[in-house]
């Protein structure tokens, strides 16, 4: 994955409809429990090869919500790993981390930007149009 969201989310289903690769899930099945809709890591490619830009992030209205997260790439394999921020689907009991399956991610999103809340929408200047 390389996105996820935070706890400024409203739980309004835009993000869910929006994903073409059907990688997130509402707050009810949240795995980590957490009352917001939550991006399941190992399903999330960003959007590349599909759209310029993460749909998610697109279509969300609490602007600063999503943000960018590590590539989903073996070199961060212990950070997908941490049970309190992820819960990774298994297959045959081993979990689908970036070790299992790599994916692709934004090669042009700076690792400084990544894994800090960084977001992906900004809100508009005064002046300009959204």
């Amino acid at each position: 994955m390389s996105v996820i969201i935070n706890d400024t989310c409203i739980t309004c289903d835009a993000c869910a409809q929006n994903c073409p690769v059907e990688a997130i899930v509402d707050d009810n099945d949240n795995p980590t429990g957490n009352p917001r809709y939550y991006v399941q890591p190992e399903k999330c490619v960003e959007c590349v090869g599909i759209f310029d830009d993460p749909q998610c992030a697109a279509i969300c209205p609490s602007i600063g919500c999503i943000t960018w997260d590590m590539p989903f790439t073996k070199e961060f394999d212990a950070h997908f790993l941490n049970e309190e921020i992820y819960k990774l689907g298994t297959k045959n009991g081993t979990p689908r981390s970036p070790a299992y399956k790599e994916k692709k991610f934004r090669e042009d999103i700076l690792l400084s930007k990544r894994g800090v809340g960084e977001k992906i929408q900004v809100e508009p200047q005064e002046g300009e149009v959204a």
